[in-house]
């Protein structure tokens, strides 16, 4: 099967293995304030310190930074992003919302948005394994293991539906840029090394460029010191190929090169790293997606619109809750929160 029937039959995958739970308890989620929800924010947050950062063995402060000019040839754009969000427990275990967005950009055409889901999840200590092995070993083809926590279940079946949607996105697109969320670097707790090179690789056979941005990199010295304002008070667009300085016990899990990269003048900087086909250079590419994009203080607008178009609404989470109670004709228990029903009004 191809990604984008995975992609579109996934629903069928969850279906098959839902246990029909009896008790639902939802998850708490207040209307009081706008928010978009994804999830992974929370799920990854302890492994997003060891994943995303890059330890220097050289002040590269000291380095000057490239002016970053953008160059006029316009190339096709693709964006890719997943988003999880839990709706409650059950009696069994746990039920979860993904979803996918892809976004594509050919020349002189209006922009596309796919989006796939949302699909719901029941994941119990019963089907786990068979869901979490079915990605690594029949979609993937990387070798079996054991699943992870319950809690973290969520989480690896987003990372998957997003592997899977990346593959999508370079296949949508030909001598253009893929825009991934996040840094090229695999051998990860939920992406071996091996699937992210083949996911690099597909790319390349299409003669796009993969572009990973990352919005949670910690940049540090060999000391531990933290690296916040690399490029903070360069008054231009520019960047910093950082690749040769990365400590080498880092390098080897990398896909591509690294960079640190100021897209506008008054925008943030971010890591950035870049995997062209053999024909072109990492300097060309940065060029070539800042020709081709508009930047949203300073970020990749495609990604942007992807991160919108992903997450969940809270009104969106409360319908899809009243959805799984109605479908599986589970008996309700209150929500339960501790910071408004132990800790209010001080929580």
């Amino acid at each position: 099967m191809s990604e984008e029937e995975i992609l579109k039959d996934f629903v069928g995958i969850l279906e098959e293995h839902f246990p029909e739970p009896d008790v639902f308890r939802p998850r708490d989620i207040s209307l009081e304030k706008f928010v978009y929800i994804n999830d992974e924010e929370l799920d990854k947050r302890d492994e997003w310190v060891d994943d995303e950062t890059v330890e220097f063995t050289v002040n590269v402060g000291e380095s000057l930074a490239e002016e970053l000019e953008p160059l006029p040839t316009i190339i096709p754009i693709s964006a890719v992003d997943a988003s999880s969000a839990s709706l409650g427990e059950t009696n069994m275990g746990v039920i979860s919302a993904i979803r996918l967005a892809i976004w594509k950009q050919e020349p002189e055409e209006k922009p596309q948005l796919f989006i796939y889901g949302p699909y719901l999840a029941h994941i119990t200590p019963e089907n786990a394994e068979f869901i979490y092995n079915y990605f690594r070993k029949e979609v993937f083809g990387t070798e079996k293991a054991k699943p992870p926590s319950i809690e973290k279940m969520t989480d690896r079946l987003r990372n998957f539906f997003e592997r899977l949607g990346q593959r999508q996105a370079s296949r949508i697109i030909e001598n253009g840029i893929t825009l991934w969320d996040g840094s090229l670097r695999g051998g990860t707790v939920d992406t071996p090394l091996n699937l992210l090179r083949e996911s690099v690789k597909l790319a390349n056979q299409n003669l796009n460029s993969v572009v990973g941005v990352s919005k949670h990199s910690t940049l540090k010295t060999q000391s531990g010191q933290r690296i916040l304002a690399m490029l903070e008070y360069e008054p231009k667009a520019c960047f910093k190929d950082v690749q040769d300085m990365i400590n080498p016990k880092f390098v080897s899990q990398i896909v591509g090169r690294v960079h640190v990269v100021k897209f506008t003048p008054d925008g943030f900087s971010f890591r950035v790293d870049v995997a062209p086909p053999n024909h072109m250079k990492c300097v060309e590419v940065l060029k070539l997606l800042k020709g081709n994009c508009t930047f949203y203080n300073g970020y990749p607008d495609p990604l942007r619109q992807v991160h919108v178009h992903a997450y969940f609404t809270p009104d969106e989470l409360i319908s899809l809750q009243n959805f799984a109670v109605e479908k599986y004709h589970m008996a309700v228990l209150r929500s339960f929160d501790i910071r408004r029903h132990i800790l209010a009004p001080f929580g």
